[in-house]
């Protein structure tokens, strides 16, 4: 298997705090335990769902060097470096390499992306960083925080500057089949990871092999066991769960914020995970009500 193939489930983890902001290390080791006790594949930190824009530089490197200790070479460990500068993302990047990282992965400069940036400014921005790092780098197209779209022809000619994976966060599977069609002539070995639990089913009919799936947070065995079934060709039950993740997803996202919900329903689940950073915003106890009777009614808790 190619370097740049990391297969299965990969939760974007959450970053653990206490209630005075400060980063909670006991709740990191017990979210790990955890998902590693439940065969997640991988893990993917300090990414949307780990309030990666919600620390500083330094911060993110400690919180990097806590799961890397806690996983102690369990699992592969993807880091999500992105940040609005480039050398910014390479000090990440090369921290992440430093620790053993299976890959970095960045979304597109934010901040100034939406506006301010064209091709060129990207491609300068993705290349300086293949180039500074000798573990894979992978695209992590987030329109809804960078406010940019990546393109399957923007994406081609990154792959053709060495980006050698995706994350796609988009939620559009058209475009996520575009990605393939463009990038998988360029090169066969293109990982091409869905960001979205949502469609896990129909990308993997696609042909991708792996998964960023937030749901995976708090359900892992459920997502996992979703994951087996399309690798035993069970489309059938790969269906049922399938719908199940979709409905689940709706009910952690009572807020209208999916990351926010996963410290109350790992704390359901017997996890102490700690706490949310402000300006996040907790679920009020009316909603951890509901929160629990929708996933009791569903039958995953």
């Amino acid at each position: 298997m190619s370097k740049s193939k990391l297969q299965g489930v990969f939760p974007p983890v959450v970053t653990c705090f206490n209630e005075d902001g400060t980063i909670y290390e006991k709740g990191i080791a017990n979210v790990v335990d955890f998902l590693l006790g439940r065969g997640v594949h991988g893990l993917f930190i300090t990414g949307s769902y780990g309030s990666a824009p919600l620390m500083n530089e330094d911060e993110r490197k400690r919180v990097a060097e806590i799961y890397f200790r806690e996983v102690n070479n369990r699992v592969p460990i993807i880091v999500h470096v992105g940040s609005a500068g480039t050398q910014n993302t390479i000090c990440l990047a090369k921290h992440a390499e430093e620790l053993g990282a299976a890959a970095v992965a960045a979304v597109t400069p934010f901040y100034y992306s939406g506006f301010a940036y064209k091709e060129q400014e990207l491609l300068t921005h993705y290349e300086k960083l293949v180039k500074a790092v000798n573990i894979p780098v992978y695209l992590y197209n987030n329109p809804k925080t960078t406010g940019y779209n990546v393109s399957a022809e923007l994406l081609g000619k990154l792959a053709k500057l060495g980006v050698v994976g995706l994350k796609d966060s988009s939620g559009d599977l058209m475009a996520f089949a575009d990605f393939m069609n463009v990038v998988s002539p360029i090169n066969p070995d293109f990982n091409f990871m869905t960001g979205t639990v949502g469609l896990i089913l129909p990308s993997y009919i696609f042909g991708s092999r792996s998964c960023v799936a937030g749901t995976a947070n708090v359900l892992p065995e459920l997502v996992c066991d979703l994951w087996a079934a399309m690798k035993n060709n069970d489309m059938e039950k790969a269906v049922k769960l399938q719908k199940t993740v979709i409905a689940i997803r709706k009910i952690q996202g009572i807020t209208g914020f999916r990351p926010a919900g996963c410290y109350s329903i790992l704390r359901m689940r017997g996890v102490d995970a700690g706490t949310s950073r402000d300006p996040w915003r907790k679920l009020t106890p009316e909603e951890e009500a509901k929160v629990e009777k929708g996933l009791k009614d569903l039958g995953v808790l």
